[in-house]
């Protein structure tokens, strides 16, 4: 096993680059994910046990952000939002907003996520060699993931 330290935004787009990603509003996916690629078994059977090692992380980083939000923000109908804006005032007539403030509990929202977001967290893995991936031919670029893989001289 190796060990290397990320970044927990890091652990994001790696998870992003493992399983892909879907637009939540269309449907559309924009990323199927290195685990989608055609590789041998063994790879597979090591990304996915990086995935599940990364999705137990980004859990973690969740309840973190959860309790961010619940700091920050306020409860309406059961949910906990931080509206982006305040004092919001909006023309009866043309229904345009004429004015409105932003939020400061969300502005302290993101400062403190974004700082969370640059800790820095230790991940164990199976090592990864470049030749078992000499057969994937992809649009996708897996920034992060490629700082997992040796590359012989």
């Amino acid at each position: 096993m190796e060990k290397v330290t990320l970044k927990l935004q890091e652990f994001y787009q790696l998870n992003t680059e493992l399983n892909g990603f879907v637009n939540q509003q269309t449907g559309e996916t924009l990323s199927a994910g290195l685990l989608t690629e055609r590789v041998k078994l063994t790879t597979k059977y090591w990304l996915a046990d990086l995935a599940k090692k990364i999705a137990a992380e980004k859990e973690s980083i969740d309840k973190l952000r959860e309790e961010l939000i619940k700091k920050y923000g306020v409860e309406e109908n059961g949910n906990i939002n931080i509206p982006i804006y305040i004092n919001e005032v909006i023309d009866d007539e043309t229904k345009e907003v004429v004015s409105r403030e932003i939020n400061p509990n969300f502005t302290a929202f993101q400062t403190d996520f974004n700082t969370l977001l640059q800790e820095e967290r230790e991940l164990e893995y199976h090592p990864f060699k470049l030749e078992e991936f000499e057969n994937v031919e992809t649009e996708d670029v897996y920034v992060t993931f490629f700082k997992l893989i040796q590359v012989g001289e």
